[in-house]
């Protein structure tokens, strides 16, 4: 598909952005291909997931750099492919005027608390005032975040799932994910499945079709934030073929869960194959934080400690970067009806009396 004829809808409310004016910000940071896919193999494809901050920016600039940044210290770790959290793509709002304006609308005041509100981490958000500043922002941050995410992509040479964003189009709103490929080219994308509260409050149309994505190391999924409760959706994907499932997330508040009831770990646990779920840090002044939750989560037929964690990030509250080889070959060893279910304690026993 074309960058530039993605979309055929006029741009309104807070301004455009141009593919060339993001060419020309990325061109400043003087990138160079990163080899990592010249060679592939399914025995060992990188994957990084990403913490990122969720801050403000002070204009387009810092955005991008700030994004690159996180790309850099994954390319550097041999990552072919990268996973960017859940809402990654409304950042660059921050970047565009009122917005100060739109957040103190969105959050409900104590004597409006009789209004119906969306609840995040302790937080009441308008959901009609949600939807009227998205509608306003949401040309001109899909564009930047739209054109961004290729164009990095591109001069890294590497797969970008670029996490998830909320926008119109039409007059419609979406929930959705996105994957580029080494040539900044759009993969795909996935809408949101299953209709969480925010989608409800949004009224977003939820997805019917769960979506499998060849990429040069392998098959990949894409399940955005609670598509990773339903156990049929990673079920079907399987089925469908997909090794990785790829989990942008975003965890309002205290992070409470264990690693052994997380979705991604449960979905991997099930269908036998691997989950790389990102997340956002930080706060925007909504009155909610943001805690961090990235991890590449395995089966525990793979793993030493059987947790169904491979690796994970340091820190809940900071901005990191993990990075993991995966053995696609694994998978299918372990799927095997015939050689699956061995008990080690029990060839030592018997097998001489066998032969």
């Amino acid at each position: 598909m074309n960058r530039s004829d993605h979309r055929s809808q006029p741009f309104v409310g807070a301004g455009k952005v141009s593919l060339r004016e993001v060419e020309k910000i990325v061109d400043t940071l003087g990138l160079e291909p990163s080899g990592n896919l010249d060679i592939c193999s399914t025995a060992a494809v990188g994957v990084a997931v990403l913490q990122v901050q969720a801050k403000l920016y002070d204009d387009l600039d810092q955005y991008i750099a700030d994004m690159n940044s996180y790309l850099v210290d994954a390319v550097n770790r041999r990552a072919q492919i990268v996973v960017f959290p859940a809402f990654a793509g409304l950042l660059p709002a921050s970047t565009t005027p009122h917005l100060r304006a739109h957040l103190q609308r969105i959050t409900l005041r104590e004597e409006d608390e009789e209004s119906p509100g969306l609840s995040v981490g302790g937080a009441n958000i308008d959901p009609y005032a949600l939807s009227d500043a998205l509608a306003y922002f949401s040309d001109y941050t899909y564009e930047a975040y739209f054109y961004t995410m290729s164009t990095l992509a591109a001069r890294h040479r590497v797969y970008i799932m670029a996490g998830s964003t909320l926008y119109f189009e039409e007059d419609e709103l979406r929930h959705r994910a996105f994957l580029f490929d080494d040539e900044g080219a759009l993969a795909g994308y996935q809408d949101k499945i299953s209709e969480g509260q925010l989608e409800l409050a949004l009224q977003i149309p939820p997805e019917s079709e769960i979506k499998v994505f060849q990429t040069p190391v392998g098959p990949v999924c894409i399940l955005i934030g609670s598509d990773t409760h339903h156990f049929e959706i990673a079920r079907v994907a399987a089925k469908l073929g997909a090794k990785i499932l790829l989990c942008p997330g975003a965890f309002a508040d205290s992070y409470e869960h264990v690693d052994s009831t997380l979705g991604p770990n449960m979905r991997a646990q099930e269908n036998r194959i691997y989950a790389a779920l990102s997340s956002l840090v930080g706060e925007i002044n909504l009155g909610f934080t943001l805690e961090g939750g990235g991890r590449i989560f395995a089966p525990n037929e793979l793993l030493r400690q059987k947790n169904g964690v491979a690796a994970k990030t340091s820190s809940r509250h900071e901005p990191e970067v993990t990075h993991l080889f995966l053995n696609l070959d694994k998978l299918d060893e372990i799927r095997n009806p015939y050689t699956e279910d061995q008990s080690k304690e029990f060839m030592e026993k018997h097998v001489d009396k066998l032969y």
